[in-house]
């Protein structure tokens, strides 16, 4: 069958639409796929760094909170004696032998512990009031009762709390020295800054008081001894006894927030 010129345009761009066709499903389609796949993938990964973007928005809060609860953990610690001065009973009268030495008193007896769990109790005072009951009863618009319980209150929320778990040492000591000394070594451990209660006083036979004794004395008609007029001199000797808790706490290890 011959062909025209016309048929023959006809047939050639057919050919070559097929042609084109072709080259678009071998070549054009596949980079097409290729670039729709990238696209999408760049997406989650826009969407993964997103994540991560906000999760290290997250952690830098984080980090500074871990900080400042560090920091002031570091601080209560700091109210303790450090528990490397004090773990063991030499230790302990090791650190304790400068209030001796700075009020001149001297150490006639003394026992020390090493350190041991025990609990730290809280310090407070509970209001109390007379014919409380009675109280209760009288108050017929409550006013009493709510200002009993404001009283209260404070010392209702110590004594509801747990006691928290520390290191303790014990340190029983007999001194000898003036009053004026004595109530030194009093102040001293009063005025130091960490963790040390004084569980027991016995001050023996000194007389707190000497003018008001010496007028009791009087009234009652009493002579006083030599041993009591001695006693009544401002040099003269007395022998104390105290019971005295060190307290100490481990020290928290600083916490590595940092990205390595």
């Amino acid at each position: 069958m011959k062909l025209n010129y016309r048929d023959k345009i006809i047939l050639g761009a057919l050919l070559a639409f097929v042609i084109l066709l072709g080259g678009f499903f071998l070549a054009v389609k596949p980079k097409y796929n290729a670039i729709k796949n990238d696209s999408e993938a760049l997406k989650k990964a826009q969407a993964d760094k997103e994540d991560v973007d906000n999760k290290i928005a997250e952690i830098k809060p984080l980090q500074d909170e871990i900080k400042a609860t560090y920091e002031a953990t570091t601080k209560l610690t700091n109210d303790f004696v450090a528990y490397n001065d004090i773990y063991n009973a030499r230790k302990l009268d090791q650190y304790m032998q400068h209030f001796a030495e700075d009020c001149e008193v001297k150490v006639t007896t003394l026992v020390a512990s090493d350190l041991g769990e025990s609990t730290l109790s809280y310090y407070y005072f509970t209001p109390s009031y007379v014919g409380e009951s009675m109280l209760e009863a009288a108050d017929l618009n409550g006013d009493r009762q709510a200002a009993i319980a404001e009283d209260k209150a404070e010392s209702d929320a110590l004594q509801g709390r747990t006691q928290e778990s520390v290191l303790a040492g014990n340190y029983d000591i007999t001194v000898l020295g003036t009053k004026e000394n004595i109530y030194k070594y009093l102040q001293s451990i009063e005025d130091q800054d960490k963790t040390i209660i004084i569980n027991t006083v016995d001050l023996g036979d000194m007389i707190i008081n000497p003018e008001a004794f010496e007028k009791t004395a009087d009234g009652l008609g009493n002579e006083l001894s030599d041993e009591q007029k001695e006693m009544l001199e401002d040099d003269a000797e007395i022998e104390a006894k105290f019971n005295i808790s060190v307290y100490s706490v481990y020290e928290l290890s600083e916490p590595n927030v940092e990205a390595d």
